[in-house]
């Protein structure tokens, strides 16, 4: 056997062997989606709205929907779900039709799904007697004790009447003897909210920690609801144009009362004097209406506003209502807006019991539980595999306290005030509000947030990853971690390190050498900066991502270039790649997230990495001893 034959097997081999090491990430991207069904087998039939929704594929032409409705005898009935859905490709057809007239259409080419329209509610266990709201009167005229309070109500809808209440004296200028900062002026850590320390669940988060480091400044988030209004205490709060897509107009006031306080836990206006604080206060609210003033909607809605939101510049979506039956219309307009990198978080359901709803349990999705003040799963809450992570919605059930309860600013039965609320619903906006805190930082792509919100999760009392998920939100963690990863990294000194090494390499510092010295830099900085950049346009957890931050192309490049001075160059290529994964594994920011695929992508980094950085060092050693 040749010198040649020997290093070509010894080079097939190695390849092999770092191949072999994606396999079993491979089930990942392989594996089918489960197919969505009513989580609970007592609940009959869906409540249909009466019409069939049409959500033809992207790229289908006017031209075509029209020679599909004329094929199918739907003529001119066949119509947007509003204008927003025109460019959409989102119809409906008003008047029920059999299942066995779907068939065809779903199985037509030009078709991605179709379904009779599903009515969806806030809350998902219909005929709860559950309370939900408490009102805490007036807080810039006074603050109640909250102590021996009288609660009232028709099992449904409850008002807090204080009994004991303290009078804040103002001062001449008729403002609060509360200290004022100015708004330019640093907060600190405690906001001077007057009813900021009854917000028993920002504690439990750690939001004071987060504020250290951002506010969510930059970060757009699509509250998906009743609407949202801009009460008393969002004055402060930045909106960027909604929709109606209740009266298809371009109001989307709240006349429920549910959407303003979701808004508000995510970003109310914060250290202005006023009420309460929000998590992501300095985040801009998009706000689309898809329930009524009863609080229900209907499935082609909702996906019109998923759509909508992913298209005019939304980072999150915050979803707070949901049905125990699947659509696949929502479905698709989720997968949509996740292809775009937007992060979709979703209300887990109020069942009281194991199940999922929809659209939380949809992949794309990150549903939430709720816990009460005790950090158990609240009374009410859903939960099940589908749960990623846990984040305080109140638990007044057996305790009728307000002080249980999730106190924001909304406008309820006519007035303008701060109300108690509980359920899934006001657990789902603290995770939309943290990851809008983590875009602000720099962690843009979904399957990254989803694996931050996890990875600095708090542990609960009791290990049930059905119920909690990861863990209990920790906006604390979650943006230390997130400075850390988006600030400089371990491996840009690592480069330069080296950097400096292969340069030492090249032989005397003299004119002829510039351009490859040059070359050298380029390559290593391209070695651990296009992986990144790739990985910012494709996913995180893209199949693309084995080739990217893989020693293929360095290798190739070895290859190529071995019987020249641009070897170098080539193991320059090389070494920025292995400092590049060496950096994310130290970092625990692999290539692909934790949450995904869990430990099975560590031999794959490691492998690369290793033989990285040893082609790296092995290739310019026999460059320098070539060139003396």
């Amino acid at each position: 056997m040749t010198k040649s034959l020997r290093n070509t097997l010894a080079t097939l081999g190695i390849a092999a062997a770092v191949g072999a090491t994606a396999v079993p990430m491979l089930s990942v991207w392989t594996q089918k989606d489960e197919v969505p069904v009513a989580q609970f087998s007592e609940a009959g039939t869906p409540i249909l709205t009466g019409s069939v929704l049409i959500d033809f594929k992207d790229n289908v032409t006017d031209a075509d929907i029209r020679a599909f409705a004329e094929q199918y005898g739907f003529g001119n009935s066949l119509k947007p779900n509003s204008m927003e859905a025109k460019d959409n490709r989102l119809f409906r057809v008003a008047g029920p039709i059999n299942e066995a007239d779907l068939a065809p259409i779903r199985n037509d080419s030009r078709v991605q799904a179709a379904e009779p329209e599903i009515r969806f509610n806030l809350d998902q266990a219909a005929g709860s007697s559950a309370p939900r709201s408490w009102r805490v009167t007036d807080p810039t005229v006074e603050t109640t004790t909250m102590s021996d309070p009288t609660i009232h109500g028709d099992g449904d809808h409850w008002a807090y009447q204080a009994v004991d209440t303290v009078k804040i004296a103002p001062t001449e200028g008729g403002t609060s003897i509360i200290e004022l900062v100015a708004d330019d002026a640093p907060m600190g850590t405690k906001p001077n909210d007057p009813l900021y320390d009854k917000q028993w669940n920002f504690r439990m988060i750690d939001t004071e920690g987060a504020w250290e480091r951002t506010r969510g400044k930059g970060a757009v988030v699509a509250v998906i609801d009743t609407g949202v209004t801009k009460a008393r205490d969002f004055k402060q709060t930045t909106f960027t144009a909604g929709y109606n897509f209740v009266s298809k107009t371009t109001n989307a006031d709240d006349d429920h009362g549910h959407g303003t306080h979701v808004a508000g836990t995510i970003a109310e206006s914060t250290n202005n004097n006023e009420g309460v604080a929000g998590i992501a206060f300095e985040a801009t609210i998009m706000p689309l209406k898809v329930l009524s003033a009863e609080g229900s909607g209907s499935s082609a809605d909702i996906a019109d506003a998923i759509r909508f939101a992913a298209d005019k510049g939304a980072n999150i979506i915050n979803m707070s209502l949901g049905s125990m039956y699947p659509s696949d219309v929502i479905h698709e307009a989720c997968k949509y807006a996740r292809k775009k990198g937007v992060t979709i978080v979703c209300a887990a359901g109020n069942s009281f019991r194991e199940g999922v709803g929809y659209p939380a349990a949809f992949p794309e999705c990150i549903a939430v539980s709720s816990v009460g003040p005790s950090g158990k799963l609240s009374k009410f809450s859903s939960w099940g595999k589908q749960v990623a992570l846990a984040a305080p919605g109140g638990d007044m059930i057996d305790s009728k306290d307000p002080n249980d309860g999730i106190l924001q600013n909304t406008v309820y039965s006519g007035q303008d005030d701060y109300f108690a609320f509980q359920g899934t619903s006001m657990a789902s906006p603290h995770v939309a509000g943290a990851a809008a805190l983590a875009y602000s930082q720099g962690t843009k792509d979904p399957a990254k947030i989803k694996d931050l919100l996890q990875k600095t999760a708090s542990k609960p009392k009791e290990n049930n990853t059905k119920k909690y998920g990861a863990g209990i939100l920790n906006v604390g963690k979650l943006t230390a971690k997130g400075a850390a990863d988006n600030t400089w990294k371990l491996r840009h000194a690592l480069a330069i390190g080296f950097a400096g090494l292969l340069i030492g390499f090249g032989g005397p510092l003299g004119r002829r050498n510039l351009a490859l010295r040059a070359g050298i830099g380029a390559a290593i900085a391209g070695g651990f900066f296009v992986p990144d950049a790739i990985t910012n346009v494709v996913g995180a957890d893209s199949a693309w991502n084995l080739l990217s931050f893989s020693v293929l192309a360095p290798a190739l490049l070895i290859w190529a270039l071995r019987k020249g001075p641009g070897l170098k160059v080539a193991s320059g290529a090389a070494l920025g790649v292995g400092v590049n994964l060496f950096a994310n594994w130290n970092n625990a920011t692999i290539p692909f997230t934790t949450a995904t695929f869990g430990t099975s992508a560590l031999p794959w980094t490691l492998s690369n990495m290793t033989v990285a950085l040893g082609l790296a060092v092995a290739s310019a050693l026999w460059a320098a001893k070539r060139l003396r």
